[in-house]
């Protein structure tokens, strides 16, 4: 694979990456404290649905994420330290760990018991593991590429 290339897989590492750390944020501060808003007879029917697309715009972009992570380990362009893959890919694993072992026990009682405000708090405060993980990731990812940025300004090589 050539540099360009290379660059190209590390910027859409970082495209899915930032667009997951939105779709979380929308998540964690927009939906999740709102819930008790919804009447506890209709929340189990909107859970539903609001899961199978959480598992398109959340599930899909991370499993997409780990696998380019895990192909720039192979493929890493010039001026990316092997570090910063690996600290992205734990960060965005610990992540996933996160939701399967914490969350997602949380949503399957949500499935069952309806909105109940204890498991309403206790999803929006161990949302806030994955939530610090997801912005040091994006920071990393951010830093990187304005790293990347300057140092093709200081090579005198064209910026767009």
């Amino acid at each position: 694979m050539n540099e360009s290339n290379r660059r190209t897989l590390f910027l859409v590492l970082c495209v899915v990456a930032l667009l997951h750390t939105g779709a979380h944020i929308s998540q964690s501060f927009v939906n999740y404290p709102n819930w008790h808003l919804i009447d506890a007879r209709s929340f189990p029917a909107y859970h539903w649905g609001i899961t199978i697309r959480a598992g398109i715009f959340l599930a899909l972009p991370r499993v997409l994420e780990v696998a380019i992570g895990m192909a720039l380990l192979r493929f890493r362009p010039k001026g990316i330290d092997r570090w910063v893959v690996l600290v992205g890919l734990g960060l965005a694993l610990c992540a996933l760990l996160s939701t399967v072992l914490i969350s997602r026990p949380i949503h399957r009682q949500l499935d069952i018991q309806s909105n109940k405000p204890e498991l309403l708090s206790r999803l929006m405060a161990t949302d806030w593991i994955r939530n610090v993980l997801e912005f040091f990731r994006a920071a990393l990812y951010v830093w990187v590429q304005s790293r990347l940025i300057n140092n093709r300004r200081a090579f005198g090589e064209g910026v767009v």
